[in-house]
């Protein structure tokens, strides 16, 4: 198994009592680029208002932009401060371990941990769609929750009344086989035939209901 981060290894220390060992690390990454411009439209818009009523230096005149090039910094600055805070949810993973699969981890009180007992092993199946848009976006559920940053392909599963979906640009076949086979040694039953009924990934058209 590849080296992994530090957060990854405080959560693999700290659940490793009740989980056991972690097998595989899946990776969801959607970087917003298109609320970019956005973000530096409100950074001038911000810039603007502080040069009406900041007081320049010398006097307790406001600006009124003296300083043009200090101006489109600050507002550039200001931006892209804004347009970081959205990469928080740009990067996500789901961890499996041996006795279940954990998500949201990178605060403790935040951490979901879900036993592979609460997992119904028929449920776990792998979606995409044709033209590479988020499936997650054409699942239609009572209860369903996004764990993944978005990609173009997705795996779902069912547990504790809900449906969790992790969207992602990577391959949904080696998460997909690594909870089989760790649900298998956990001895959930009709654990050995979850993969057949998950892969290959459904194409969906249209908006699919889970339920």
């Amino acid at each position: 198994m590849p080296a992994h981060n530090r957060l990854i290894r405080r959560v693999e220390s700290r659940l490793g009592p009740e989980l056991a060992r972690l097998r595989y690390v899946a990776s969801s990454r959607k970087i917003f680029w298109k609320v970019l411009l956005p973000c530096l439209v409100v950074g001038f818009v911000f810039g603007t208002i502080a040069e009406f009523i900041s007081p320049i230096r010398s006097t307790r005149e406001a600006g009124h932009f003296n300083h043009p090039a200090f101006f489109v910094l600050t507002s550039v600055l200001t931006g892209l401060v804004l347009w970081s805070m959205t990469l928080l949810g740009s990067f996500r993973k789901v961890l499996v371990f041996d006795r279940g699969i954990v998500a949201k981890y990178s605060q403790k009180h935040t951490t979901l941990v879900i036993p592979w007992r609460d997992v119904v092993p028929g449920s776990i199946k792998a979606v995409t769609t044709a033209d590479g848009t988020d499936p997650d976006h054409r699942l239609v559920a009572r209860r369903k929750v996004s764990l993944g940053a978005g990609g173009r392909s997705a795996v779902v599963f069912h547990a504790r009344g809900t449906f969790w979906v992790f969207a992602t640009n990577q391959d949904p076949a080696p998460l997909v086989l690594a909870m089989q086979e760790a649900m298998q040694d956990a001895g959930i039953p009709d654990a050995a035939r979850t993969a057949a009924g998950a892969l290959p990934a459904v194409v969906l058209t249209g908006r699919t209901a889970l339920d």
